[in-house]
């Protein structure tokens, strides 16, 4: 999480990528389903970008493709457990969240923000 750079006014998730021999980061908005986002590079749409962690630079994969374009899934564990799975391609908006186990996610969430 990047406190630095909000977006919606929440800290945003800050991540490297790469595409066609660029480099840069991006900063994307935290809310499940926000596509807002800034990146230090024009991102072209209808392009595929790969994401880096900024800490180790270890490439985020997954082994899904996009239900929509076929693109590569990028995963990003969730503290309260489960991976959101974000496609890689400029434009196209699919994502999904996969819970290992619903109902310790469930629990974990309750547990922090209440019942409502």
């Amino acid at each position: 999480m990047n406190p630095y750079v909000a977006i919606n006014n929440k800290p945003s998730i800050k991540l490297n990528i790469e595409s066609a021999g660029q480099q840069g980061t991006i900063n994307l908005c935290a809310y499940y389903g926000c596509v807002d986002h800034t990146s230090t590079m024009t991102l072209e749409e209808g392009s595929l970008y790969r994401f880096f962690c900024p800490h180790c630079a270890a490439e985020l994969v997954s082994e899904h493709k996009c239900r929509e374009c076929e693109a590569p899934m990028i995963p990003f564990s969730i503290d309260k457990g489960g991976v959101l799975h974000m496609c890689s391609r400029k434009g196209c908006n699919s994502h999904f969240l996969d819970f290992m186990n619903v109902s310790d996610a469930l629990r974990k969430m309750y547990n922090e923000f209440g019942y409502f």
